[in-house]
Order: structure tokens, then C-alpha cells, then sequence
């Protein structure tokens, strides 16, 4: 005779109310929290990449209202409806702030002066702190380090694409500026590969 296993059930995060979700949240509740999106990660509902963002943005909550939305895909609703895929894990990142967009934008337009340095200085200072200036940081890096990869390969004919390239330093500034992310598919991926702001199709 044969038995089957109990399927376990996923942890539960704290349940929140309108009187609670301003309340600040106890290391109890960060753990609980943690516990789903261990679980989700074993059961491949969420990759490395989110993983990692929703465990940091677990451990720098304060309030109940700050955990809710980090396991609102991950844990079934109340109402009688399957929760839908997992979001990606851009999606629960707060917009970025108008100090990250001007140095996103500042970090873009170092490719007018084509040193490395620049946005180097940013992607390892403020990227580690802001995911949205270490994507735009991490875009110039890439895709002057493709230039400088080209120009070497020609022996110095690539160098006639540092015109186009001023061209797309100030289109990817603006970019920033708008808080809107960026994908450029056709530079070099040194930098920046699997973060966050990496659209998968």
C-alpha cells in the first residue's frame, strides 16, 4: 500500500489591513516574506536576477506597506482567481528619482568625450546604490567599450562611428531623463547583463 506525501504549502506573508500597512514591519515579518520568495525561486517562478532585487528590497522595508507588493504575485489573492505570472522584477523597483535620471543622463552623455572613466566612476559609485543609473551607466560602458572593440579591429576605420555615436549619447540621455530604461541588443554586454532593468522577451 502506498502513501502520498503531503504537498507542502508555501509560506504566508503578513497579511496586511488599512489600519496596518503604514506600520513598520519586524524582522519576523522580513522573514516570512523571504521564505516566499525562497520558495518561488525554487519552484522557478522567479529567477536569480529578481530574487536578488526582492530579497534587498525585503531587507531595506520598513513598513508593512513596502513588503505587500514585493509577494503580490507570488501568493494566492482572496478572491477566488489564480495569481497570474510572477512580474518582472523591474516592475517592483520605485521610479527612479530626478537625481537618478541626471545622473543616468550624465552618465549617457560621457560617450561624447569617449573615455571610460566616466560612466566607470558612476556604474561603481552611484550604481551601487541606484539600479537605474548602474543600467544607464553600465549602457555607456557597453557600448563604448564596442566602439573602441571596432575601432582596434579596423585598424582605426571605426573610428568614423564616434559621429553616430554622439548622436546616440545625447537620443540615450534623454532617455534617462525620461526615466525610461534602455536596451542596445547590438553592444557588447560587459556591463550590466541580467539586471533588472534587462527586458527578456
Amino acid at each position: 500500500m502506498s502513501s502520498t506525501a503531503p504537498i507542502p504549502t508555501p509560506p504566508t506573508p503578513p497579511t496586511l489591513t488599512a489600519q496596518t500597512d503604514e506600520l513598520r514591519c519586524t524582522d519576523a515579518d522580513r522573514d516570512r516574506v523571504i521564505d516566499v520568495l525562497k520558495s518561488a525561486y525554487a519552484d522557478g517562478r522567479l529567477d536569480q536576477a529578481e530574487f536578488d532585487v526582492r530579497f534587498d528590497l525585503t531587507m531595506k522595508a520598513k513598513t508593512y506597506a513596502a513588503l505587500e507588493p514585493i509577494t503580490r504575485d507570488l501568493v494566492a489573492q482572496p478572491a477566488a482567481v489564480a495569481p497570474g505570472p510572477a512580474k518582472p522584477a523591474r516592475d517592483l523597483l520605485p521610479p527612479p528619482t530626478t537625481e537618478e535620471r541626471l545622473l543616468g543622463a550624465l552618465a549617457q552623455a560621457t560617450t561624447l568625450v569617449p573615455i571610460v572613466v566616466g560612466p566607470a566612476i558612476i556604474y561603481y559609485t552611484v550604481g551601487k546604490r541606484s539600479e537605474f543609473v548602474k543600467h544607464h551607466a553600465a549602457g555607456a560602458l557597453n557600448l563604448q567599450l564596442t566602439l573602441l572593440a571596432v575601432t582596434i579591429v579596423t585598424f582605426g576605420l571605426g573610428g568614423a562611428l564616434y559621429g553616430i555615436a554622439w548622436v546616440l549619447a545625447t537620443a540615450f540621455a534623454v532617455v534617462a531623463l525620461a526615466g525610461a530604461p534602455l536596451r542596445q541588443p547590438w553592444v557588447l554586454p560587459i556591463f550590466g547583463r541580467g539586471g533588472p532593468y534587462e527586458k527578456r522577451d
